[in-house]
């Protein structure tokens, strides 16, 4: 056998080898998912600042802005096994102010068919803790420690024509709730608020200087769940919408009435209470193609 075949022969090997390894070598299958957030009332996307809305307690009603906290995305298999994006720590921020936090980028999820999505509204406790955003807007979310410390889980700021006839702020604010021990049991210390004037970015949050003791909290987030059919494909983008139902905060399970509640609900735990039982039907997942 000449050198010529033996080098051919070398030749043929190493390609083969070669071919071999990279046929071994796992191809890292990865797609993404952009979450689309759209904010409508009865369908249609919200107008800001516009009193043209009117839910079934009877109240006319306009909404200015709306800032929230989605978390815990978990994408559910066909086999049961779910899947959770860690970018950010998995905590986004909402604002109908700001149009890029209403596109949240979802990258590296392994490819394959989906069967649901699920999400906590706000932040739950592990995560809903002082301090954790030192900039704003985020930072702007803060909630007050006396009442439970962390963040807003949203903000959903407008006004509405009360029963004057006069066009009033309202704070629709969910977050940590509180109950408060009666004066009723002897009790003599007051927790001293402070100036309201700390809390202006919350316009109408106006709390007494001094409250009765907190007997303890209430954890008002939610869990989302809802079975939607969708793929992710190796280095492409599924799209998919994100509806906040605004309306349903108010119609849902029990109708919220703001002659009832006034302007502000922070320190209304049984406020509180009917937003987060309405809050189970205002969101709606939908695969889209903007």
């Amino acid at each position: 056998m000449n050198a010529f075949k033996l080098l051919f022969i070398a030749l043929f090997f190493l390609i083969l080898t070669s071919c071999s390894k990279e046929s071994d070598e796992k191809v890292d299958e990865t797609g993404s998912i952009i979450l689309k957030v759209v904010h409508t009332i009865d369908s249609q996307i919200l107008k800001k600042d516009s009193l043209i809305y009117k839910n079934k307690a009877g109240n006319e009603y306009l909404i200015s802005n709306i800032q929230w906290f989605i978390s815990d995305i978990e994408l559910v298999k066909p086999d049961g096994t779910t899947i959770k994006p860690t970018i950010d720590d998995g905590v986004f921020y909402v604002d109908t102010d700001l149009i890029s936090t209403c596109s949240i980028q979802l990258p590296g999820l392994p490819s394959g068919e989906y069967i649901a999505f699920k999400f906590t509204f706000g932040l739950n406790e592990l995560a809903n803790t002082n301090y954790r955003f030192v900039n704003p807007p985020e930072s702007f979310m803060f909630w007050p420690e006396y009442l439970g410390g962390g963040y807003h889980y949203m903000k959903l700021n407008g006004k509405w024509m009360n029963q004057d006839g006069q066009l009033a702020p309202f704070n629709f604010h969910l977050g940590i709730g509180q109950n408060y021990y009666e004066k009723s049991n002897g009790l003599t210390d007051y927790f001293d608020f402070g100036q309201s004037s700390s809390y202006t970015h919350c316009e109408g949050f106006n709390p007494p200087y001094s409250l009765p003791e907190v007997s303890s909290f209430v954890q008002n987030y939610f869990e989302v769940s809802q079975n939607i059919d969708f793929s992710v494909f190796q280095e492409s983008d599924c799209i998919i919408k994100l509806e906040m139902q605004i309306e349903k905060w108010f119609d849902g399970e029990q109708s919220y009435n703001h002659n009832d509640w006034g302007g502000s609900i922070m320190q209304q735990q049984n406020a509180q209470e009917v937003a987060r039982k309405n809050g189970l039907s205002v969101f709606h997942l939908s695969v889209d193609n903007f």
